[in-house]
């Protein structure tokens, strides 16, 4: 009788390709359809059971799958057909509790946006609202409008001069000479007398299209022919030292010499100074909504877009009520102040958008090498709200500054801020008291590490966890970051199991309450587990295994205890549940008589 050399108290070591004299008590070749729990022990793994039959033949082939949890009752799962062959995708919509089809309608025009495959998708889901980004698509502004200058124009009196002379010179271009009108004052006249003067003198030039318009202190011109604005130019003089008289079309110095009574919607430019960045655009709002008295509010250069083309941009599908859905067009804040210089549209314009995320109460975009954040709590809003002063709520847009090429794709919100991923770079994107404002984030190289660019970095609650491919097979790799000026931890958590985990892999979950990694490639009928049981202090399991489920696995997803599988059997796709709590709340074998 052999003589006992070794005792294995339990199982929960799980897969390890080391050499057997390396390998720890525990660990063992092969973990197939195993579930090691540090209070159960190794157990196997539960039954799925089955909630739906979803299609048949190649209807779901290569789609990009995603999960929606609402509430407790109203859990779903869905996915965007690729395009082919012309024609645009579609969403399919499942209650993963009932298995029941959802119904999906589409607003005018959406459906277009769904013009890529799988990998072009990005879904980013916030309570009701699921975000969907397209990289196929170049994000775009709304063209500038036709603006024609100088077609409007004030003629400002400040002073009644005795025996002074006042001169009006207009030109209606296209080759026409100067005409003038010139009166002289005899002392007596008030201020409303020498403007109306001044009115039918103009009106008597007959200028074609111009419009007079007398307020309390100044004269409004405004020309149009045949619907068309049309422009003029316009040069006066008066007074005693011929200061008393003055006009502006488009623009003006300062503030001060815009008039108390306009017309509403009157645009002027203020120029302050010769640099650009303290030159801003006034609007008047009249009282009456009309004309006379009123204020100068600011406004947006009337020659740039208003902002953001929405047929270009991210959609949103909006889960009306249970199981019903609508895929729409995001009616995207208008910029309304300023002009490309002081209030310039977003990094992400002109470029194509990776990925959407939420952080701080903003949305956010990843374009190229740039990070663009909304409006604090107005996530619609890319642009300012003044031009002439920027305050905390404003929109938060950086590029990483790198030697190296950084086009990002992933990010993951931590405490210390956000982490960025891109294929050869890892970067934090922080504030020094944790609140990013434009004035306070700033982004730093953390890390120089591989990883693939169409799985996205997942958050294990307490670390991040991402993948590296080569041609054969999986690295997985997980990172705790440790604040502004300290480099993260970076651990290859898969190195046991080197050359294990295939290169197929698509799908990149992770369970913090669970505590367990999943990886799946829609090739595949396995899924790959990492599991971790930690004290506080060290982990007391770290185990690797797989299961094999009834056919290739086209998606997983976690929720609390409740995991959710599609797997296609030959030509049929279907919808299935597995309970991973030791004593489930539904039976999963039941008789029927």
């Amino acid at each position: 009788m052999a003589a006992v050399t070794q005792r294995i108290d339990n199982y929960l070591g799980g897969v390890s390709r080391q050499s057997d004299d390396k390998k720890l008590p525990g660990q063992v070749k092969e973990c197939l359809n195993g579930y090691p729990d540090p209070t159960f022990g190794l157990t196997k793994r539960p039954g799925f059971e089955w909630l739906a039959n979803l299609g048949t033949g190649t209807t779901y082939d290569s789609s990009k799958w995603f999960y929606i949890h609402r509430d407790a009752d109203e859990k779903y799962i869905g996915c965007i057909k690729p395009a082919s062959g012309g024609s645009t995708g579609d969403i399919d919509i499942w209650n993963a509790t009932s298995g029941t089809a959802c119904t999906v309608n589409y607003a005018t025009g959406a459906q277009a946006y769904l013009t890529g495959a799988r990998v072009n998708y990005d879904i980013l889901t916030v309570q009701d609202t699921s975000i969907i980004t397209n990289n196929l698509i170049t994000a775009a502004k709304i063209a500038d409008p036709t603006f024609v200058t100088k077609t409007r124009a004030t003629l400002v009196l400040s002073d009644t001069a005795v025996s002074s002379t006042y001169s009006v010179t207009l030109n209606a271009g296209g080759g026409a000479s100067d005409q003038t009108f010139t009166t002289t004052t005899s002392g007596s006249e008030t201020y409303d007398g020498l403007l109306t003067t001044l009115k039918n003198g103009i009106d008597a030039l007959s200028i074609s299209g111009l419009t007079v318009t007398k307020y309390a202190a100044t004269l409004e011109l405004s020309r149009v022919v045949s619907g068309t604005r049309t422009a003029f130019s316009i040069t006066c003089q008066g007074g005693a030292a011929n200061n008393k008289l003055a006009v502006f079309q488009d623009q003006v110095d300062n503030v001060s010499q815009l008039p108390s009574q306009s017309f509403d919607g009157r645009v002027v430019k203020i120029i302050n100074t010769s640099s650009v960045n303290d030159t801003y655009f006034a609007k008047f709002v009249a009282d009456d909504g009309t004309s006379g008295t009123g204020y100068w509010a600011e406004t947006l250069d009337p020659s740039k877009s208003t902002g953001l083309n929405q047929d270009t941009m991210p959609h949103e599908l909006i889960n009306n009520s249970t199981n019903t859905f609508t895929f729409q067009k995001i009616t995207w804040t208008a910029r309304k102040v300023g002009d490309d210089t002081t209030n310039s549209h977003p990094s992400f314009v002109g470029e194509k958008i990776q990925q959407a995320f939420f952080h701080n109460n903003r949305l956010g975009f990843l374009s190229k090498d740039n990070v663009s954040m909304s409006q604090s709590q107005d996530f619609y809003n890319f642009y300012h709200t003044s031009a002439q002063t920027v305050t905390d709520a404003d929109p938060v847009d950086l590029s990483c500054s790198t030697i190296r090429p950084a086009a990002l794709h992933g990010v993951i919100p931590t405490t210390q801020g956000l982490v960025l991923f891109s294929k050869n770079q890892q970067f934090l994107m922080s504030a020094a008291d944790g609140i990013l404002t434009p004035t306070s984030t700033s982004i730093s190289t953390i890390s120089n590490y591989e990883m693939d660019t169409e799985v996205d970095p997942v958050d294990m609650g307490t670390n991040i966890n991402f993948i590296s491919k080569t041609p054969s097979y999986t690295r997985i790799f997980g990172m705790v970051t440790r604040g502004q000026d300290e480099n993260p931890q970076v651990l290859d958590i898969g190195r046991v199991v080197n050359e294990w985990v295939p290169a197929a892999i698509d799908t990149f979950i992770a369970s913090p309450q669970n505590q367990f990694l999943a990886m799946s490639g829609q090739t595949s009928d396995k899924v790959y587990f990492y599991r971790t049981y930690s004290d506080g202090e060290k982990n007391l399991v770290e185990a690797w295994f797989n299961w094999q489920l009834p056919g290739t696995v086209q998606t997983v997803a976690v929720d609390q205890d409740d995991m959710y599988a599609v797997t296609k059997q030959g030509n049929q796709f279907t919808l299935s549940k597995a309970s991973l709590s030791q004593s489930p709340e539904d039976a999963i074998i039941v008789n029927n008589q």
